[in-house]
């Protein structure tokens, strides 16, 4: 055995250090080692263009010119909109400092609606996986094996084993236990966490229907990436698939089983990404997330699947890779150069998608798929703290973006990475340029931004054309950006059963007024803290590795102020600055607000009592929460329950007696 593994049968629950926890113990046998080779890519030198990947539909070009024409016709619009109310009167160079900012801001707003549009009517009719997962189709036999990666991080032991029970319950009710053996891969530096996760694992190991391991590395270099690729390059020889998870992932048994099938069936495939369902929010926050991906993520995840086709991303879990295809094409180096660009790859996901494109394997999207779940940050803090991480992991992507035979959609889509952190700053520009502009702009071009100053616009003799170009400016944007979700709850409306598992329309309909009021107020928080870690990023203050707290019920003021005083203050000095400017402070109000109230509203948003009174009384409801499926209740035990009063009628809990009198 390695010295860089053990699995442990745990004896003792005295306090050790992480030394004595991870010394070597033969107490358990770990599968006999299946080494695959896992080289180093080389990134920078490829000979050609990438790898011809096996074609699943012909009409793929066509798809992608519909998108990115109607993305550019949206975006142009947008932009002439905003053109025509910023040029009234001529272009300072401030405004055009604004103009040329929004056009990138304005064509990732189409890009989003048009994918989402895209996905909104296909789900309107009755959609067929291009890969053939279908789950209404009996339970395929399966011919391979696939190992079930579990990779682990300081985390709370007993939820992950829990989580792990549940899914190899869900599998053993498939019949297909013997094609799955699961692997919890430790990368826990805490020794108290290591020794839960031991005792947890003892426990499930004599329950477990599949064959089950538990690995801890001694030394966590690379990270995830760097977990799971010496889980490759040691046990990968003996599986065909492995299905990489996160700790806070959940999968049914026929969601796995279906995903080994298709790529059984086609051997081209070197991934299947799932879109997981966000489940268990128990905070204002982690609810207000679960609501919205459930209620409209899918019109733009359909959409996306439908012109990403075979160069599709990876978002590092939930997901089915083809074992050989990711070692052969899948080792990462250490980035040449000082950081943020340079060391270990932290976003490796979006990288390792693009490479096995570039060695000729497909890349999928399973849009219709069911089963497939996660947990989301319970507040905005931890969410920020992920948010981080991310935009560094993206950063880095700056330069990989050329790398020689890359697929140019797999340019695309780390591109498009970069471009959802990059904005912010931009944004951030336009509208201090913006702002500027505007309080140094003479009277008479001033007047006609003031639409409720009409007597003022009308001794200006300004042309009532200029002043719809401000509203046509505002009601495209407003399309742009909440578009999709009105697409997401017309789907809704449109199936009667859906409507009644998000609690009916009225509590769908306050949902969504409330979560889009919500995402206003937040939007301008999310551009600071982002432009602030570009910011220290890129001068070098890159931060660590934290572990994120999912079950956090409360953030105290100390701790919100400590993280966004910052922003409720800048937030007050500009509302008091603007105050004496009165038209500046109407058009920025809505920003001033988010921003005056960052701290509180992380608060609130963190607030564990407050978030289960909205879940009793139905705000924020899904299907998932009404009826939760088997294995989710499974998972989570009695705090996935849905709420009595969920089933009342006229404030009447339903039970046997109100049946018998109903029936009456």
């Amino acid at each position: 055995m390695s010295d860089r593994s053990a699995l442990f049968d745990v004896r003792t629950s005295t306090s050790v250090s992480l030394d004595q926890v991870v010394q070597r113990r033969d107490t358990v046998e770990i599968p006999v080692e299946a080494p695959l080779a896992m080289p180093v890519q080389p990134l920078g030198f490829w000979q050609g263009g990438p790898r011809r990947a096996a074609a699943i539909v012909a009409s793929m070009s066509m798809r992608r010119w519909i998108v990115a024409v109607a993305t550019i016709v949206m975006g142009v619009a947008g932009w002439k909109a905003t053109f025509d109310t910023v040029a009234l009167g001529g272009v300072t160079r401030l405004e055009a400092i604004v103009l040329t900012l929004l056009a990138p801001l304005f064509l990732a707003l189409s890009l989003w609606f048009c994918t989402a549009v895209a996905g909104f009517v296909i789900l309107l009719g009755k959609p067929k996986d291009p890969l053939g997962i279908d789950s209404e189709k009996p339970t395929p036999k399966l011919h391979t094996r696939t190992a079930i990666l579990m990779p682990v991080h300081n985390e709370d032991a007993a939820a992950v084993f829990a989580r792990l029970r549940a899914m190899d319950a869900s599998l053993a009710e498939t019949g297909l236990s013997r094609h799955f053996d699961i692997f919890v891969l430790s990368d826990t530096r805490d020794a108290q966490v290591a020794l839960a996760e031991q005792a947890c694992f003892a426990r499930f190991r004599r329950e477990a229907h599949s064959n089950v391991y538990y690995r801890v590395r001694k030394e966590n270099t690379g990270r995830k990436a760097g977990n799971i690729a010496d889980w490759v390059s040691r046990w990968g020889g003996a599986y065909e698939h492995m299905l990489v998870l996160d700790a806070d992932s959940l999968m049914t048994g026929d969601a796995m089983v279906r995903l080994a099938d298709a790529m059984e069936r086609h051997p081209g495939a070197g991934l299947i990404q799932t879109m997981p369902m966000i489940i268990n929010g128990q905070t204002i926050f982690a609810r207000t997330l679960q609501f919205a991906t459930r209620l409209y993520g899918r019109v733009a995840w359909t959409g996306l699947a439908w012109w990403s086709g075979t160069e599709s991303s990876f978002w590092g879990h939930n997901a089915i890779v083809r074992t050989r295809a990711f070692a052969e094409t899948c080792g990462l180096p250490h980035l040449a150069g000082p950081k943020p660009f340079g060391g270990e790859v932290m976003s490796h996901d979006a990288l390792e998608s693009a490479l096995l494109r570039r060695g000729g394997w497909s890349v999928h999207l399973a849009p219709y798929l069911e089963g497939s779940y996660e947990e989301s940050p319970s507040n905005l803090l931890d969410f920020a703290t992920r948010d981080r991480r991310w935009c560094r992991g993206n950063i880095q992507h700056v330069p990989l973006v050329g790398l020689p035979g890359l697929h140019w959609m797999s340019r695309l889509h780390l591109i498009i990475g970069v471009l959802s952190y990059a904005l912010s700053p931009l944004w951030f520009i336009a509208l201090s340029a913006g702002i500027t502009s505007r309080a140094l702009m003479p009277e008479l071009k001033k007047a006609a931004f003031t639409m409720a100053d009409l007597q003022a616009a009308a001794h200006a003799l300004i042309d009532w054309r200029e002043i719809q170009a401000t509203a046509w400016a505002m009601i495209i944007t407003f399309v742009l950006l909440f578009g999709p979700k009105i697409l997401g709850a017309i789907l809704v409306l449109s199936r009667k059963a859906e409507v009644k598992g998000f609690g009916g329309k009225r509590r769908m309909a306050a949902g969504l007024a409330v979560e889009m009021l919500l995402s206003a107020l937040v939007a301008p928080m999310l551009m600071f803290t982002q432009t602030r870690a570009i910011v220290e990023i890129l001068a070098g203050k890159v931060g660590g590795w934290a572990t994120q707290r999912r079950d956090a019920d409360k953030v105290s003021f100390k701790e919100a102020s400590a993280a966004m005083g910052w922003i409720s203050a800048a937030g007050l000095i500009l509302g008091g600055t603007f105050w004496f400017t009165p038209d500046l402070f109407t058009s920025t109000a809505p920003i001033l607000l988010g921003l005056v109230l960052a701290v509180p509203l992380t608060m609130l948003g963190a607030h564990k009592v407050a978030g289960l009174k909205l879940k009793t009384n139905g705000l924020f409801m899904t299907p998932e929460e009404r009826r939760p499926p088997a294995i989710v209740r499974a998972a989570l035990g009695p705090s996935c329950e849905p709420p009595i009063r969920w089933f009342a009628r006229n404030g009447r809990p339903i039970g046997p007696t109100t049946k018998i009198r109903d029936a009456a």
